[in-house]
């Protein structure tokens, strides 16, 4: 048996599942509220499912607010007008701290797009995310613990999406509308790469940043446009 002082245990007072619950919720709210990075909320929610003790789960709220009462709540508005991201040539890169708001809406036309969602700050519990590549493809880091629902088009390259286990009722959602001509659609889980190190990671980067090069001097040169030939050796060279 375990040394108690008072009534109270030495390890402290052991937690129960609603408890764990209890903080999951409030750290879905707290990142819908943008107060924890998507990757912040997927590093306690981890913590909050493993903690046996209050103490322990006590420690991962300790720098968040009191929660309101429900009637002093502030919803953002449904019609608050969307973000845009956009750019003509070159590609798109979006990482490190960034504020996603209700809907973000990002518009590649050569060069594709890459957003990692890890930093982002949410403005909403539930957010859209609307991507526009015609040539280069899109591909999106998104952290466990948050919700995906996948929707869209893409005519040559297809669509990906790394699996990982659903969080379940409650997570901070993201809503992802992927359109793109030749390139593809990834969507990938951080930590799901399958051991793969910084090595082949600068190694993939690289082969994207040719293939991005190469449609990028097509275009300047007033090629009229891409056979389907040159689509597939592109869509070959970026997801090689």
């Amino acid at each position: 048996m375990g040394e108690t002082t008072g009534d109270q245990p030495a390890g402290g007072i052991r937690a129960s599942d609603a408890e764990r619950d209890a903080t999951v919720e409030r750290l879905s709210r707290a990142a819908g509220d943008g107060r924890l990075t998507l990757e912040e909320f997927s590093q306690r929610m981890e913590q909050a499912t493993a903690a046996r003790t209050r103490a322990e789960l006590g420690r991962l709220v300790a720098d968040l607010p009191a929660e309101p009462a429900a009637a002093g709540a502030v919803a953002v508005p449904a019609t608050a007008p969307a973000t845009w991201h956009v750019s003509p040539v070159g590609g798109l890169r979006v990482s490190g701290p960034w504020r996603m708001t209700r809907h973000v809406i990002v518009a590649s036309i050569v060069g594709g797009t890459r957003l990692d969602l890890s930093e982002a700050q949410l403005a909403a519990p539930e957010v859209a995310l609307t991507t526009v590549s015609l040539v280069g493809g899109t591909r999106i880091m998104v952290p466990p613990g948050i919700r995906v629902e996948v929707s869209g088009f893409s005519l040559v390259g297809g669509t990906r999406l790394e699996g990982g286990p659903d969080p379940g009722p409650g997570a901070p959602t993201v809503y992802i509308r992927a359109f793109s001509l030749v390139g593809g659609v990834w969507i990938e889980r951080s930590g799901s790469r399958g051991g793969r190190g910084p090595r082949e990671d600068w190694r993939a980067e690289r082969r994207d940043w040719r293939a991005e090069r190469r449609a990028e001097r097509r275009s300047r040169r007033g090629r009229p446009g891409y056979s389907f030939g040159q689509a597939r050796e592109l869509v070959a060279t970026r997801w090689a």
